[in-house]
């Protein structure tokens, strides 16, 4: 399975016409929903999780996309900072919760994003993976749950998340953006003859 990172990167060729990958092709299929689209129902999305092959892990850090798809017949709209939560095994709530961004402070307020039928939006999730604070609390989720407000989407978990001792903030999440890696093939024009 190619990463997301080197598909990105591809170039084909079909029937002698060279194709080339439009890097921000899913920038035109999903964007900021200037325009009033219908919420996101939970059923007409697919949620998966991808480690990029472990591209965010080191230094007692880790780190997944969280990839959103729009398996619908039609464009939708969602919050670019859906609520994530972890449970364990026995399917209970973890408290475990978002670090806010630059501090508790009030986080302005951000427009949906829309996306069309099989579009893609992707967010980082970061967190530290090591005990690396005094006291550290660790926990390993059995499953990771999106919870949106027509329901719930879940994919399993199982990784390592630590927080200082007495703290619930365990992982930093980034808002929902549209895809830039989903490969989408445009002809390349032939030059033009000049006399």
């Amino acid at each position: 399975m190619l990463s997301r990172a080197l598909r990105k990167n591809l170039a084909a060729v079909v029937g002698g016409v060279s194709l080339t990958v439009a890097p921000f092709v899913m920038a035109a299929r999903a964007h900021a929903a200037a325009q009033t689209y219908p919420t996101c129902q939970a059923e007409q999305l697919s949620l998966t999780l991808d480690d990029e092959g472990g591209a965010f892990n080191g230094m007692s850090q880790s780190g997944t996309l969280l990839v959103v798809r729009n398996i619908g017949a039609g464009p939708c709209q969602i919050q670019p900072l859906p609520l994530v939560q972890f449970a364990n095994a026995a399917g209970h709530v973890l408290p475990v919760t978002r670090r806010a961004v630059g501090g508790p402070k009030p986080q302005p307020a951000m427009a949906a994003v829309a996306f069309m039928p099989e579009a893609e939006l992707t967010a980082l999730l970061h967190w530290v993976s090591g005990a690396v604070y005094d006291n550290a609390q660790c926990v390993s989720p059995a499953t990771l749950v999106l919870v949106l407000p027509s329901g719930s989407l879940s994919q399993p978990f199982a990784r390592h998340m630590c927080a200082p001792a007495g703290a619930t903030a365990f992982f930093d999440q980034m808002p929902l953006r549209p895809d830039t890696v989903l490969p989408t093939a445009h002809p390349v024009a032939a030059p033009t003859a000049t006399p």
